[in-house]
């Protein structure tokens, strides 16, 4: 397995500490990221009122350098401390972990914070143990390509209320590799897609747009197989400078109310444009 998040050592954030590079892209999904927690944590109702909680499966080191212009841009776990959930459990391999607990010592939320170190596919358990089972949870699912598997969202959100908001890297993940897949690396594939049911959609043939497609589909239809509505018109394409498709931005509850939020957070999309009704491409 590829390491959960990769850190070059020689990229230091103005606190000292080590950051992750990446590129201009990062923006928009810091957009809606803080655009889906501000109105989910302001509109879930009394019910859940201190009774909140954040997982973030693949934390990074909470801080990232756009390459071109090294602005910093603070990462998933630094945001998400701004917002009110009760408890917080942040997951990735133990160098990250690392720099993240160094990055966050001092903060108010510290003693809130569970910090989960390794694989997330194994520890899952202990993932679990540490988020309390009547909480209302919020799971930020953001590799950095096909690392997490599908049984591990599974035993995620058995018999809790998760709501998930992912990364789906369908472009650089799957696109860039899908005939290596095919060919000789199934495995890989099927453990990220739950079951080798892909190679179904591979064989059908057509383009390797179509393809994608239909896996995607198989995909989202898994979800919905665990209870969960996705909202449909509005995955979100993340792309690099180039216009390559990177990922897709995915939002997924069992309630109706997750989908309003999701909606009204991509409402209006990070360019500052209106979105209109995703359009799936060929």
């Amino acid at each position: 397995m590829l390491p959960m998040t990769q850190i070059e050592p020689a990229t230091l954030a103005s606190d000292g500490l080590p950051a992750r590079l990446t590129g201009q892209w990062v923006l928009g999904k810091k957009y809606y990221f803080c655009r889906y927690l501000d109105i989910m944590t302001h509109g879930v109702g009394r019910k859940w009122q201190g009774k909140l909680a954040f997982i973030d499966l693949f934390s990074g080191p909470g801080r990232s350098l756009i390459r071109d212009s090294q602005e910093e841009v603070d990462g998933s776990p630094v945001l998400a401390l701004n917002y009110e959930f009760a408890r917080y459990i942040f997951v990735d391999i133990p160098e990250v972990v690392s720099c993240l607990k160094k990055r966050l010592a001092g903060h108010p939320k510290f003693s809130q914070i569970t910090f989960v170190e390794g694989d997330c596919n194994e520890l899952i358990e202990e993932v679990r143990l540490a988020s309390p089972a009547d909480h209302l949870t919020l799971a930020f699912i953001d590799p950095t390509g096909l690392q997490i598997r599908f049984r591990t969202i599974q035993r995620l959100v058995q018999n809790r209320s998760v709501d998930l908001l992912m990364t789906l890297q369908f472009g650089m993940g799957i696109r860039r590799n899908l005939k290596q897949y095919i060919r000789a690396e199934g495995a890989k594939l099927t453990a990220f897609l739950g079951n080798d049911e892909w190679r179904k959609d591979a064989d059908e043939g057509g383009s390797d747009s179509q393809v994608l497609r239909r896996i995607k589909d198989r995909y989202l239809l898994h979800l919905r197989e665990l209870g969960y509505i996705l909202v449909r018109d509005r995955e979100i394409e993340i792309r690099n400078d180039k216009n390559v498709l990177l990922y897709f931005i995915a939002f997924a509850s069992r309630h109706p109310l997750g989908g309003k939020f999701w909606r009204e957070a991509t409402k209006i999309d990070w360019t500052g444009q209106r979105q209109m009704n995703y359009q799936r491409q060929d």
